[in-house]
């Protein structure tokens, strides 16, 4: 029992060090995730920490491979209520059709109040865009080519449950 403890203490001390809460690596741990993923640090920032979902409680998001399917992906825990979610390791997004974010290669907070979701036709051609309106701080993950950002995703809280819209290419 002791060395279960002392494992844990330096388990949560582990994540601690590169700057996660301890609320965070508690329910990290408490929800047995450690057993399915492990966090990575590709881009910095390491994590991304707001008040995504608009409760005044800051949620944490960080960027995770599934052990077995090796993808990559994004963890979110919100604050307060330690429901999580997962955006790829092997769970396709909501609204697109990757489940593994290998492809990311930089990531940021989005707090402007209004996005642009990029439409598609039938052909898979950009037909222009959609204004959509972000209530709260939301996740912008997108790829770079000649050192500009060139797509990627928004992940944001829309009131009921976290969705993703195709920005860009």
């Amino acid at each position: 029992m002791k060395v279960c403890l002392l494992f844990l203490f330096f388990w949560i001390a582990s994540l601690q060090v590169i700057g996660l809460p301890g609320w965070f690596a508690k329910s990290f741990n408490d929800k047995k995730l450690n057993e399915r993923y492990v966090i990575i640090k590709p881009v910095k920032p390491y994590f991304l920490e707001a008040d995504f979902t608009g409760d005044k409680i800051t949620d944490v998001a960080v960027q995770v491979v599934d052990k077995k399917s090796k993808k990559r992906g994004i963890l979110i825990i919100n604050g307060g209520t330690n429901k999580h979610y997962i955006f790829g390791a092997g769970y396709k997004f909501a609204n697109e059709v990757f489940d593994d974010t290998n492809w990311l290669d930089g990531w940021n907070l989005h707090k402007n109040k209004v996005a642009y979701k990029t439409l598609f036709d039938a052909n898979g051609d950009i037909s222009g865009s959609k204004k959509v309106k972000v209530s709260h701080p939301a996740i912008s993950i997108y790829a770079i080519e000649d050192g500009s950002e060139l797509a990627g995703a928004l992940i944001y809280w829309n009131g009921t449950k976290y969705i993703s819209i195709h920005q860009g290419e």
